[in-house]
């Protein structure tokens, strides 16, 4: 397995960062950051407006309202784990308290841009000409803090990918009217510009950093790439890397992407995804060759082996967290019973979810299909995998008398999620480590012959024929 090579540590190509962003949520978000040494040095991203608190928002820990004490973010995280665990005893009380640093993991920042366009937006009350200099204070204010918190990556900033209005912002008139006047293509290349220039100017900077990749078309995503390079020979530096954004959800980009390929044929609909960032990747993997690609919120377990085979180093994804996070305080009294009703006695269920399917500790496949099953639905018998989080409980069972135990015990319940998010975690990651042993999908998919790889296999040759 390669690996690069990022200040004292090591980065196995390809990884899997698993998406931390403590400060971004409430319960789930803190016990990850408690458990984390399950998943041991597994890299993580952070979002820098959930971390930062320079910005007010929902969720915002009060952890963060002044760092300037610690060396490392890591650091900080170390301050945050031993509190939760010493102070506010979010631990379950029968799993052994172990010792973790923080700074074992690469770290990598990402910037929430989207959340920060919305506040400077709102901040200079939607007039144009001041919204750029105060956009442009916030970026500067972003790699600082990069730099000062000493994270071995930071990728580049940016608009950020689509904006989402909802809640009240959908009533926004202003807001949405500005965020669509603007010509996001010339801002975000003015940021990358503007970028080049700051980090040029900060003698040592610390982190690697990435530029980040946009276009609305796949001939814009490469002409953007080229602007990229330019770039760079105009100025005399070199990006560490490339991040690719907006292009997680096929929902989110043109049709362009992925209207050369029949989706409606039975088994690909679910894998829309993973072709549109497999093309977003060999785009740019064909224009920068070697250097380090990370695709933004591509890390989809279906998009792994086409991210991978087509140049990508690392990519990230919320899946795991967010697939544990759905189950609500109802769905613990009936988990149970097999086939529970969305809507029980005109209340919603809404249980956490497990990830099946995938590869035991050994390596083999494991049976059926590879994706997340409601935890009520999972075989009481069915085999536990094997990976570190597994070990921690004797069965499915047990996790499910864990996740019941909400009224009772509630850091049991939380424990039982994380036990699930660690597991599906594990698996990406594990799944990383397998495919890294070919140089090839189809040797890899001939080794590992499953319904998901041979469907994949298909988007493979498809892709293989795209020319930018």
């Amino acid at each position: 397995m390669k690996n690069l090579q990022i200040h004292d540590k090591r980065l196995p190509v390809p990884s899997f960062f698993q998406v931390l962003n403590f400060g971004g949520g409430a319960g789930d978000k803190s016990r990850e950051i408690v458990y984390a040494d399950i998943t041991e040095n597994t890299p993580a991203l952070f979002n820098y407006y959930y971390v930062s608190n320079d910005i007010d928002h929902l969720f915002q820990s009060p952890y963060f309202d002044d760092i300037s004490s610690f060396a490392t973010f890591g650091d900080v995280l170390n301050h945050i784990r031993e509190d939760l665990i010493g102070s506010k005893n979010n631990i379950y009380s029968k799993y052994p308290i172990n010792p973790y640093d923080f700074n074992s993991k690469v770290l990598l920042l990402d910037s929430g841009a989207a959340n920060i366009v919305k506040y400077t937006a709102e901040k200079v009350n939607y007039d144009t000409k001041a919204f750029f200099p105060c956009l442009l204070s916030q970026m500067y204010k972003y790699y600082d803090y990069a730099d000062r918190t000493r994270f071995d990556i930071v990728i580049g900033f940016d608009l950020g990918g689509k904006y989402s209005f909802r809640d009240g912002e959908t009533h926004n008139e202003k807001l949405i009217s500005f965020y669509e006047s603007l010509d996001k293509d010339a801002v975000n290349k003015m940021l990358l510009e503007e970028t080049v220039k700051y980090i040029k100017s900060k003698k040592d900077f610390f982190p690697c950093v990435m530029a980040t990749i946009h276009g609305k078309t796949p001939i814009e995503y490469a002409n953007y790439t080229k602007f990229t390079l330019e770039l760079e020979r105009k100025h005399g530096y070199e990006f560490w890397g490339f991040a690719l954004g907006g292009i997680a959800s096929y929902k989110s980009v043109d049709a362009s992407w992925s209207d050369d390929f029949n989706f409606k044929r039975k088994g690909f609909g679910k894998l829309r995804n993973a072709f549109v960032a497999a093309k977003a990747i060999k785009i740019v993997h064909s224009l920068v060759g070697d250097r380090p690609i990370h695709a933004l919120g591509c890390g989809g377990y279906p998009n792994i082996t086409l991210n991978y085979f087509f140049g990508a180093t690392s990519f990230d994804a919320a899946t795991p967290a967010r697939r544990v996070g759905d189950g609500n305080d109802l769905s613990t009294e009936y988990v149970f019973h097999p086939n529970t009703p969305s809507v029980v006695n005109g209340q919603t269920v809404s249980f956490s979810k497990m990830f099946v399917g995938g590869y035991n500790a050994d390596r083999t496949l494991r049976a059926g299909r590879m994706d997340y099953v409601k935890l009520c639905d999972i075989a009481d018998d069915c085999p536990l995998c094997g990976c570190a989080a597994c070990k921690k409980v004797p069965d499915i069972h047990a996790v499910k008398s864990l996740y019941a135990a909400k009224r009772s015990d509630e850091e049991a319940f939380y424990f039982s999620k994380q036990i699930m998010n660690a597991h599906a975690v594990l698996q990406h990651r594990l799944l990383c480590e397998i495919i890294a042993d070919f140089s090839s999908f189809p040797q890899f998919k001939d080794a590992s012959p499953s319904i998901l790889n041979t469907s994949l296999e298909h988007l493979y040759r498809h892709l293989q024929q795209f020319k930018s």
